[in-house]
């Protein structure tokens, strides 16, 4: 009996000692929408997506946050803060460190044409704890 005892006291110790060193990955969702019909042009500004965080365990730290464009074989990784980079990714909300659930995110060029018209972009977007989505999307097709 006294083994019994022994074994559920170092147990408990155990348990009690390790709790918060296991944790899960967030699971975020987001949603992607093209810009309007002809909105884009052979300018370098144009609003080129948008990304919707639609859910997730928390909000994301606008940091961990990687968009990566590849049109046409180039590769332009968007910046989320400054100015440089070929694309930015520009925030609505409230709080300009954080990507917040429902907030949209405009990806737009930054000084260079990526797309004029009719584009179909790649891209990725990185995340914290192994947070990856790959996927094209089609722009001005009509």
């Amino acid at each position: 009996m006294s083994r019994y005892w022994l074994m559920l006291c170092l147990l408990l110790v155990f348990s009690f000692s390790t709790s918060g060193c296991f944790s899960t990955n967030e699971a975020y969702y987001y949603s992607v929408t093209d810009p309007e019909d002809n909105s884009n042009s052979i300018e370098t500004s144009d609003v080129l997506f948008a990304l919707t965080l639609d859910s997730g365990g928390a909000d994301m730290d606008i940091s961990d946050l990687v968009v990566i464009i590849e049109p046409n074989g180039a590769s332009h990784t968007c910046v989320t803060s400054g100015t440089g980079g070929n694309c930015t990714v520009v925030q609505s909300g409230s709080d300009d460190s954080l990507w917040e659930i429902g907030e949209v995110l405009n990806i737009t060029e930054n000084g260079v044409d990526i797309c004029s018209q009719h584009c179909i972009l790649y891209f990725s977007v990185d995340g914290p704890e192994d947070f990856k989505v790959t996927g094209p999307t089609i722009l001005n097709t009509t």
